[in-house]
């Protein structure tokens, strides 16, 4: 009988990738400087599970949304519940907030978290059906500059890590909830009109919630859409003060950005405030970088008491994909021993460098040639040769790559020369 796993199920399975080289790499730059900029905003970092009851997304994203309709991973455990991989970060760190009291004893709550995301979509560029977001959340604080703070954040990240000016930034309002429900009906009434020519997700979302089809990325919606109403036409007056205090607070900033009337975002938890950042580099349908908004109800509709709320999240694959990424890999110090009766002392030697913080490299069971190869293929800053002269003499022939030089230094004063020399 054959126990070997077939070369099929070898393979990741369809819609994800093993991270590694240049690619982890690049996603712990990015997570870097998501957590350097959190700290220095004051957002404490939490990490909550990767999947939940399902009642936390179904009741709070909405059925009509594309995440609960068709893409999430649901699967009873064995006590007869439903549990969901967590499809987006924002419900799940709302339920922790409301579960662990102390998160709420002193806000505004501004909340940092990272990790894997579960959507089972078609695979295609910068979006597999596992991914990874960075995850901001800011609980408690309803002033239309903490719109503008979260905005300027936002900008922030994605200019240290160099990829702002490839991106757009496109925002709106939802206005309050009567202005939702006013413009919800207006596009019920108009949408209806054409329902024979919308797809067949627009008429599901025609029944349950209209404001979703302004989402629709089918052509022949989206002809249909350009004739909608304009929610600007639906805005209370409150609202509408707002969002301009939003929109003259980033032009007295110099923020560049375009209203888009039609973005609504695709959850149903979105209030007043929503905002993407956008590019043409990534090709295809899929060209938001980073979104967010405001959710001020959510809160309360999950249990957890009236307060507002405002958060965004990126997509890490799609930022590695622009691929104009700041990133300077360490480069380490390599030993090389001539023969095995050097190997030792080697060895010891690396782990001396180690344990004094410098990163070092050696391979073990290996001739000069392969020694000297992987150095190169390491772009190796230093080498360092350990030969039977270097033995007798205790003196260690130091190749300094950046300056072309050579040296020898004893042993006891490698490891100050490595420093002085970094």
């Amino acid at each position: 009988m054959n126990n070997q796993i077939s070369k099929e199920k070898l393979q990741p399975v369809r819609g994800t990738k093993d991270l590694y080289g240049q690619n982890i790499i690049a996603f712990n730059h990015i997570v870097d400087i998501a957590r350097d900029n959190a700290v220095i905003n004051g957002f404490n970092e939490i990490a909550t599970p990767i999947f939940e009851f399902s009642e936390i997304y179904e009741r709070n994203l909405g059925e009509a949304s594309d995440i609960i309709s068709k893409e999430v991973y649901k699967f009873p455990d064995r006590g007869d519940n439903f549990l969901t991989l967590r499809p987006e970060f924002t419900a799940g760190v709302v339920r922790a907030f409301i579960s662990n009291g102390d998160l709420g004893q002193n806000l505004p709550a501004k909340l940092f978290s990272f990790g894997p995301i579960f959507r089972y979509d078609r695979p295609q560029k910068g979006r597999q059906r596992q991914f990874h977001q960075i995850n901001f959340e800011a609980i408690g604080q309803n002033h239309f500059l903490s719109d503008v703070e979260m905005i300027i954040l936002a900008i922030k990240i994605l200019n240290d890590l160099g990829v702002l000016p490839q991106t757009i930034l496109q925002i709106n309002s939802l206005g309050c909830e009567q202005t939702k429900a006013n413009y919800q009906n207006s596009l019920q009434q108009y949408f209806a009109k054409y329902q024979n020519g919308l797809s067949a997700d627009s008429k599901n979302r025609l029944i349950k919630n209209p404001l979703r089809i302004l989402d629709s990325k089918d052509s022949g919606d989206i002809k249909i859409i350009q004739d909608a109403p304009k929610i600007t036409d639906f805005y209370e007056n409150e609202a509408r003060k707002n969002f301009e205090n939003i929109l003259k607070s980033l032009d007295d900033l110099g923020i560049k950005y375009q209203v888009n009337q039609r973005l609504v975002r695709g959850l149903d938890y979105y209030s007043s405030t929503v905002f993407e950042f956008i590019t043409n580099d990534l090709g295809g349908a899929q060209n938001t970088v980073l979104a967010g908004g405001r959710y001020d109800n959510l809160i309360a509709k999950m249990g957890g008491g009236n307060l507002p709320a405002i958060g965004f999240a990126a997509g890490i694959e799609r930022l590695i994909l622009l691929g104009k990424l700041n990133i300077n890999p360490k480069r380490p110090v390599f030993i090389v021993y001539v023969s095995e009766n050097e190997q030792k002392e080697a060895f010891k030697l690396a782990i001396n460098l180690r344990a004094a913080g410098i990163y070092a490299e050696i391979v073990l069971n290996s001739n000069m040639k392969k020694q000297l190869k992987k150095a190169t293929s390491l772009n190796a800053k230093f080498i360092i040769i350990i030969g039977e002269e270097e033995l007798k003499t205790k003196q260690l022939t130091v190749k300094n790559f950046d300056l072309g030089i050579e040296e020898k230094i004893i042993v006891e004063k490698i490891t100050q020369y490595l420093n002085y020399a970094s």
